[in-house]
């Protein structure tokens, strides 16, 4: 996985923008850099061991930075609905309701009975509080802050009204993840602190609170003794009394072999990267979701970025060309997956979204894959030929075509991928030159600046609505990694059928089935960007301590990821149906 690079955040979903990389693994001993282990031990029988989400030092406890604690959100700051993608429903949660009650109000009824695990009430002036963070301009809600005309509170209800067309999708999605965090604590956020200030011991209303930190090597939650979704029967009571996640190490290895040793060291959950899970999976060392290939469930789609404005990817057929010769068959089935993939849906679209791809189109739109003799056809139609006969096709007017392709150093899997890239575009005869860059800091830095031609990247994650999919696509104004549209792709047909989506109610189905088949037949003509896989959640668990893990054959249909993001999208169910081994 790799380092957040957030859009818009409450459309990303998740402060970590989950990828595979090489798998590292957290080292049981010491941290990073030989930290060492605090003093202070936990009963092993009581105390659930995760790790893989925290690459670096852990940064507090701000849900609004990049690096807060694994748990911050989820384990202890709650949210007013949350969701389950994999039933495609919302969850009331700390709002018993919360819903367009016009089409320019939004009603709130916050459930009573919750207290913030110093004893307090939780109010709805503490859920006012929350949303009127957003007039930081430094808040990722402030675009949708900025069009509310007032916010009124009576008790338990709030009353968001709008003052124009409210974006439907866009707050929707805000209402699951925005984070409640305790006032009193965040009560002197300014504008320049939104994103650096951290309470010492965050307040919540989630099953645990802050047991201890070392921000080289873990954080421990500590069960409360009571949680009021307990009490009130929406959850079980969690039976791990403390959850303890480790910063990852700087084992730099190969997890083929150096899992086993982790696991019979008493992790419990792994959400990294681990290729060659078929054999540890046969030999009974640990279970996955699923039991058979993919093993894992999706979480984004992988897809081959395309700088659209280098020459020739500014021609929408050469980029049509590029990738009906990419072999993505090759990529999921052989590669550093071997299985632990699956090819996407030319759209890009994930499983979970099947409902709104327009087959139709696909089938008439759609470009070939794997197939050299089509790209070949579409290279030569569109004027790309060898005029030099040196193998490779030139550019229109005869120059030199040698387009440069790059992915984080040591992220072994998409290595591979641009391997498999490299040669699929041979055979057609378009020149593809592997450059590295260092890791992911440095590519970031040349994406910002346009400084790219080829790269691989999955930054748009599973939501509850593909809106957040077709924005970062064609996302306008184009500026930086932290927005959208990395490709630069500039079509202000798709970005007002994008803004006409998000400003469409839920309700209309019919409509937003429309919008979304414009966008995916611009998609498929155009080719903006080329799908390649589907990339996973990774979750290893193994149940020597406790057991009732999520999978596919159980009702126990959950989120098995500590992930920022996924926590609220039924990552907490996990933790509360674990039982004792």
């Amino acid at each position: 996985m790799r380092s957040a690079r957030q859009r818009h955040r409450i459309l990303a979903l998740s402060l970590i923008a989950i990828v595979a990389g090489v798998a590292f693994v957290a080292s049981l001993a010491t941290g990073p850099a030989g930290a060492q282990r605090k003093s202070t031990s936990y009963p092993r029988a009581q105390t659930l061991i995760t790790s893989g989400t925290q690459w670096g030092n852990i940064q507090g406890f701000n849900p609004y930075s990049n690096a807060y604690a694994v748990g911050t959100v989820g384990l202890c700051n709650e949210t007013l609905l949350r969701y389950d993608p994999l039933k495609n429903k919302y969850i009331d949660w700390l709002a018993k309701s919360a819903k367009f009650t016009s089409p320019k109000v939004f009603t709130v009824e916050v459930r009573p009975g919750i207290r913030w695990s110093n004893g307090e009430k939780l109010t709805g002036q503490d859920v006012a509080f929350n949303f009127k963070l957003g007039r930081f301009v430094t808040a990722y809600w402030n675009n949708l802050y900025m069009n509310l005309k007032s916010i009124k509170v009576k008790g338990l209800r709030l009353t968001f009204q709008f003052k124009g067309t409210p974006n439907y999708i866009q707050w929707q999605n805000l209402i699951w993840n925005l984070p409640m965090v305790y006032p009193e604590q965040y009560k002197t956020i300014t504008t320049t602190t939104f994103t650096t200030f951290s309470p010492k011991s965050p307040i919540g209303t989630g099953p645990y609170q802050l047991a201890s930190i070392d921000p080289t090597f873990d954080v421990v939650w500590e069960k409360k003794a009571v949680w009021w979704a307990a009490k009130q029967k929406l959850a079980p009571s969690p039976k791990p009394k403390y959850v303890e996640d480790l910063v990852l190490g700087n084992c730099n290895v190969n997890c083929f072999t150096c899992c086993p040793n982790l696991f019979d060291a008493g992790l419990d959950l792994y959400n990294g990267y681990l290729p060659g899970i078929q054999n540890l999976l046969a030999k009974g060392q640990f279970q996955t979701y699923y039991g058979t290939a993919p093993y894992d469930l999706a979480a984004n789609t992988d897809w081959l970025e395309l700088n659209t404005t280098h020459k020739p990817l500014n021609d929408a057929q050469f980029r049509r060309a590029l990738a009906e010769a990419v072999n993505v068959y090759k990529i999921a089935g052989d590669g550093d997956y071997n299985g632990l993939a699956t090819v996407a849906n030319q759209t890009g679209l994930l499983k979970v979204w099947k409902k709104w791809i327009d087959q139709k189109e696909v089938s008439q739109y759609g470009f070939s894959r794997a197939n050299v003799a089509a790209a070949k056809a579409t290279l030569a139609a569109a004027g790309y030929k060898d005029f030099n006969s040196d193998g490779w096709v030139e550019n229109k007017d005869g120059s030199t075509l040698n387009l440069k392709i790059e992915v984080p150093s040591g992220w072994s899997d998409w290595e591979a991928a641009e391997s498999i890239i490299v040669r699929s575009a041979k055979a057609a005869g378009i020149h593809l030159t592997i450059i590295g860059n260092g890791g992911i800091g440095p590519e970031i830095g040349f994406i910002n600046l346009g400084d790219f031609d080829l790269v691989i990247d999955n930054a748009y994650q599973l939501s509850d609505n593909p809106w957040t999919y077709f924005n970062g696509i064609f996302h306008q104004p184009i500026t930086n990694w932290m927005t959208a549209n990395l490709g630069r792709y500039k079509n202000d047909t798709a970005w007002a059928d994008v803004k006409k989506l998000d400003q469409t109610p839920p309700t209309d189905v019919k409509g937003r089935k429309k919008l979304m088949s414009a966008l995916e037949k611009i998609e498929l003509t155009q080719v903006p960007i080329i799908p390649l896989w589907y990339n996973g959640v990774w979750s290893q668990t193994q149940s020597k301590y406790w057991k009732n893990w999520p999978s596919s054959t159980s009702k126990r249909n959950y989120m098995p990821t500590m992930w920022p993001g996924y926590m609220q999208m039924t990552g907490i169910d996990m933790i509360a149906h674990l039982k004792p081994a």
